[in-house]
Order: C-alpha cells, then structure tokens, then sequence
C-alpha cells in the first residue's frame, strides 16, 4: 500500500477524534487511468497515522470516507489534544506563490516553493485539478498546498504538479457532511480553457468566432448525451446553466453546486437534470452554428468513467 502525507482539518473535544485529509491514493491498491474505471481500493485496509508528537506516536486511522472521482480521503485519528486547524483559503489565484508540503519517510517536513500554473488538465487528468509549476514529490501527496500566510490553498495530489483546490475541498466536505456522498453530474466531456490558450490562439478564436473566454471539446465520450445530440471535438462551451465558464475548475464548481441546489430541493442520487449548455460548433476549423442544448444528466456519486471517441473535426 502506499504513504502519503495529511493534514487535520477538525477536531472534536468530546470524543478525542480529529479529521485528516488526505489522498484517496492511499489505499489505492491498483493504479490504471483516471477515467478507465478500473482502479482498485482497498476501503479495509490498515492505515497507521503518524502523529509528530515528542513521542512520534503512531495510532490506527478509520476510514470516514473516500471518493474515487475527487481522490481524497478522510480520516479519523486518536487525538488527546488538538492542534491548530489550519484555513482554506478558496481565492487561489493563476501565478500565485506557494509552499508544497509534506512529509519524508523518515517523517522530516518538506518544504517546496512552487506558484500556482497557467494551464488546466490534459486529457488523462481529472477536471477540478490545478498545477504547480514544478512536479510535486511523492512524499508530499495529500500534503497541504498554503499560500505566505499559512492558508491551504489546497490539497497535492496525484499525478505530478496536480492539487485540488481548496474551493473544490471545502464544497465537497460540505456536501459529505450534508448527505455522506459527493454528487455530481457526468457531462461526458473532457474541455480545455479558452484562457490557456497562447495569444495568438486566442486572437484567432476570438476573431473567426467573436469568443474569447469558454471550454474547447478536447474528447466527448462515447455513447454520452452529448455525443448524441452532436457535440464533437473542437466545439466552444461558453454557458452551463446560464453561467458563462472560463475553467474547468468553475465548472466543476458550478456541476456540485446544481448537484446540491437538486438534492436540497428533493431529487435524489441516480435521478436526472436538465441542463441548458450554450454550444458554438466548429468544424473544419470554421465557425457553425450557435446554439442552446438541453443535456440531460444522471445525478451520481460514482466515478465518471470515459469511453474514448477521438475524432477529427467534422
């Protein structure tokens, strides 16, 4: 099984419990593809937490909860006496100076000073990633990502430079406290940033298609709705539910948020949404129409797994 790093983010005075955070990579005990579906966990495996106290006590941890999609994990750790809670600061800024930390083997703190990249996800990672600027060590997954002040701005995690924003974690606390799940919604649809995009590029676009901010449909997945209703790679999101998206991030935001806006309201895990996506299609690299599609979705608390349809613009 593998080690990672962790941090408390609660403590409950009556019990003598704390909270820990940390990647779902732990007991992740079969690493295929992020969007395959075929990763293994072992939700019983032991866990022993190192608690860095004089006595470097080690006590066993208690899965609370894990989610393969989010690839965080929390758990619940014998603690007498707590330590500082650390706070989520959800403003993570493009460019922004940070400290990466974790811990070696031998349990010595590590220290990496990173800045927060101009770049979203490729088509292996998962869409509410953000990167450093260099690769995170091993050691320092599940470790927390601060800023000067000592505010987590997020969580590294797994692959390489990726973390998930504390924006992203605090929500899905939220959401794990309200209902003991994660919802969301499967767009089938894998997008890259307008924003990211050099210059040039964004010129270009924006002067054939009169847009400059959106996603770009890198990938669409076979046999989704979307796929069905004729999406197809090139085309430009610029709206989700009326919400103009810069980010795969904000989208990913803005899935939980309508996620949790249908629960509160009385839907439930499997049922379905309509939602309103404004779609410029391109092909040929040429500008088509423009149009408002109705994606109906399945709520889920399961992984999105990708059924790869690469296609050349049409």
């Amino acid at each position: 099984m593998a080690r990672s790093s962790g941090f408390l983010i609660g403590w409950d005075e009556k019990s003598r419990e704390g909270t820990v955070l940390t990647s779902a990579h732990i007991i992740c005990s079969k690493y295929t593809s992020q969007w395959s579906g075929t990763d293994e966990y072992s939700p019983n495996a032991k866990v022993v937490a190192h608690l860095l106290d004089e006595d470097e006590t080690t006590v066993p941890a208690q899965l609370l909860h894990y989610d393969k999609h989010i690839n965080m994990a929390l758990f619940t750790v014998g603690i007498e006496s707590c330590a500082k809670i650390p706070e989520f600061n959800s403003d993570v800024k493009y460019g922004q100076e940070t400290f990466v930390m974790g811990r070696e083997e031998n349990l010595n703190l590590t220290v990496d000073y990173e800045f927060v990249g101009f770049h979203g996800p490729n088509l292996h990672e998962r869409p509410h990633y953000m990167f450093t600027g260099g690769a995170i060590r091993k050691s320092s997954i599940g470790g927390p990502v601060i800023d000067f002040s000592g505010e987590v701005l997020g969580m590294a995690n797994f692959p390489g430079s990726a973390f998930i924003p504390s924006s992203i974690i605090s929500r899905c606390l939220a959401m794990w406290k309200k209902y003991q799940y994660i919802p969301r919604l499967h767009f089938g649809m894998k997008f890259s940033p307008i924003k990211f995009l050099d210059p040039i590029h964004v010129e270009r676009i924006f002067r054939k298609c009169n847009v400059d901010s959106g996603l770009i449909v890198e990938e669409v997945s076979n046999g989704s709705v979307a796929e069905e209703l004729g999406v197809r790679r090139g085309d430009i999101i610029y709206s989700v539910n009326g919400k103009c998206i810069a980010t795969t991030v904000e989208l990913e935001s803005l899935n939980m948020s309508i996620c949790e806006n249908h629960l509160d309201q009385g839907g439930t895990i499997g049922s379905w949404i309509d939602i309103p996506v404004g779609i410029l299609h391109m092909r040929k690299g040429h500008k088509g129409p423009s149009r408002t599609l109705s994606l109906r979705l399945n709520v889920s608390d399961g992984i999105e797994v990708f059924a790869s349809l690469l296609t050349p613009f049409d």
